[in-house]
C-alpha cells in the first residue's frame, strides 16, 4: 500500500512538472472522440480532394468519404497543403490538428504570461484558471469543430514575439503572412506594426504574404492559381451584402457587429427568430455597422500608451494593446462564428491579472460586469441550456453582446491598474 501511495505521489509530481504532457494525457480521449466526429475537417479535406482532382474547391458543396455538405472559405494554399491527407481517413489529420491545437494553446498561455511578467506560481494558476473558465466555451468549440482559430491566434502571437522581443524579423513576418494567407484576420496587425515603426517587419510580412499567395502556382500553374484566388476573394469579400446587411441570411449562428445590427435592425428573411427593434434600410444599416466598426478601431488609440512611431518599451503595455486588437478582430470582421471569439483569451488574462493584483471588493461593478459577460458568452451554450434555448441566444447574438461588454472592463483595467506602472 505504501508503495502504491508513493507511486501515485510520484505520478502527481511528474504531471505537475510536465504540464503539457498532463494536458495531452487528460485531453486525449476527448480529442480522439472529436477527431472521429471530424468537425469542419471534412470540408478542408474535401477541398483538398477537389484540388487533387483538378477542380476548383470554391462555390461547390463539399463532402469527404460521403460525409459533410458545406462550402470551403479558406485559402488555396491551406487546401493544397492538406492534399497528402486526402488519401487517408479524415480522422487522422483531424486528430493531428487537434493535438497541435493543445500544444499551441499551451504555448499561447506560456507566451502571454511572460508578456505580463507573472512569475508568482500562485497568481499564474489563478489567472489561467479564471481565463480558461471564461473562454472554455470558445476553446471547446474550436476542438469540437476542428477549427482554425487557435492556430491563427498562435501564429499571430508567436509572430509578434519574434518581431518585438527576439529580433527574428523573418520568422515573425513569415508567421504573420501565413496567418493572413490562411484567414485574413491577422491583417489587423499590419497597421499596428506601422504605428510601432516596425517598417522592415511590415515590408517583409507583405513580401512573404505575396509569396504565400503565389506558392500554389508551383503546383497548379499560374492561371489556375489566379482563378482560385479570384474565387476565394469572391467568397470572403467583406463588402458583399451577405456579410453586411444580409449577414444572418445563411445562418442564425453568425456573430460580430454586422450580424448583431442585422439581427436587431433588419427583418430576417430566413424566418429565424429575432427581436426587431427598428427596421432600417440597407444603406442605413451598412452606415451604422461601419460607424461602430470605425469607433472600435479609433478606440485603439486609448490603449496605445506610446506616441506613434515609438517602440513599445513595456511588454505589459504591449500585451494590453495586442489584447484589445485581438478582442475586436472577430467583431469588426464579418462572417464570424463562436469559435472565433477564442481571440478574447489575452483580454481575459489582462483583466484577471489586473484585478487579482487588487482587492476584488473594491470593484463590485467590475465583478457584476464579468458575471454578466460570463452569462452571455458561456452560460448560453447548448451544453448547458439545451439546443432549443441556444437557438434563441444565437439569434439574439448574446455572444457578440457579451464580447462587446469586455471592452469597457479592459479599458478600466488599463486605466486604473496599469497606467501607473
Amino acid at each position: 500500500m505504501q508503495r502504491l501511495i508513493g507511486f501515485l505521489k510520484n505520478v502527481v509530481t511528474w504531471l505537475n512538472n510536465n504540464k503539457l504532457a498532463s494536458a495531452y494525457i487528460l485531453s486525449s480521449p476527448y480529442l480522439i472522440i472529436k477527431a472521429f466526429s471530424r468537425g469542419e475537417f471534412n470540408t478542408y479535406i474535401g477541398a483538398a480532394e477537389q484540388l487533387r482532382l483538378g477542380n476548383s474547391c470554391y462555390h461547390v458543396w463539399l463532402h469527404y468519404q460521403g460525409i459533410g455538405n458545406s462550402q470551403y472559405g479558406y485559402s488555396p494554399l491551406f487546401a493544397t497543403l492538406l492534399i497528402p491527407f486526402s488519401y487517408s481517413p479524415v480522422w487522422v489529420p483531424a486528430l493531428l490538428f487537434l493535438l497541435a491545437d493543445v500544444w499551441m494553446l499551451f504555448h499561447i498561455f506560456k507566451l502571454l504570461l511572460n508578456w505580463l511578467d507573472i512569475y508568482d506560481d500562485s497568481v499564474q494558476k489563478k489567472v489561467v484558471l479564471l481565463t480558461i473558465v471564461f473562454s472554455l466555451r470558445m476553446i471547446l468549440h474550436n476542438f469540437e469543430m476542428v477549427q482554425m482559430n487557435i492556430l491563427l491566434l498562435w501564429v499571430t502571437l508567436q509572430g509578434l514575439q519574434y518581431l518585438f522581443f527576439e529580433n527574428k524579423i523573418s520568422r515573425g513576418a513569415f508567421l504573420l503572412a501565413l496567418g493572413i494567407n490562411f484567414k485574413i484576420l491577422p491583417l489587423v496587425f499590419i497597421p499596428y506594426l506601422i504605428f510601432r515603426k516596425q517598417l522592415t517587419a511590415v515590408l517583409i510580412t507583405l513580401i512573404f504574404t505575396g509569396i504565400t499567395f503565389l506558392l500554389p502556382a508551383f503546383v497548379w500553374g499560374y492561371s489556375f492559381n489566379f482563378q482560385l484566388h479570384q474565387e476565394w476573394l469572391s467568397v470572403i469579400n467583406p463588402f458583399l451584402d451577405k456579410y453586411n446587411t444580409g449577414q444572418n441570411v445563411e445562418s442564425y449562428r453568425i456573430h460580430g457587429l454586422a450580424a448583431l445590427f442585422s439581427a436587431y435592425f433588419s427583418k430576417a428573411e430566413s424566418g429565424s427568430f429575432q427581436l426587431l427593434l427598428y427596421p432600417l434600410n440597407s444603406e442605413m444599416l451598412s452606415l451604422l455597422t461601419n460607424a461602430v466598426r470605425l469607433l472600435l478601431i479609433v478606440l485603439t488609440l486609448f490603449f496605445l500608451r506610446q506616441r506613434p512611431f515609438n517602440p513599445q518599451n513595456s511588454s505589459k503595455h504591449f500585451f494590453i494593446e495586442v489584447s484589445y486588437l485581438l478582442l475586436i478582430t472577430p467583431l469588426i470582421f464579418p462572417q464570424q462564428n463562436k469559435w472565433a471569439f477564442v481571440y478574447s483569451i489575452p483580454a481575459y488574462l489582462v483583466i484577471f491579472y489586473a484585478f487579482l493584483s487588487k482587492s476584488w471588493k473594491e470593484y463590485p461593478v467590475i465583478m457584476l460586469s464579468l458575471i454578466i459577460v460570463f452569462a452571455l458568452t458561456t452560460l448560453t451554450t447548448d451544453g448547458i441550456i439545451g439546443k432549443r434555448l441556444n437557438y434563441y441566444t444565437e439569434s439574439l447574438k448574446l455572444v457578440t453582446i457579451g464580447t462587446i461588454l469586455i471592452i469597457p472592463i479592459l479599458m478600466y483595467s488599463k486605466f486604473r491598474l496599469f497606467d501607473n506602472d
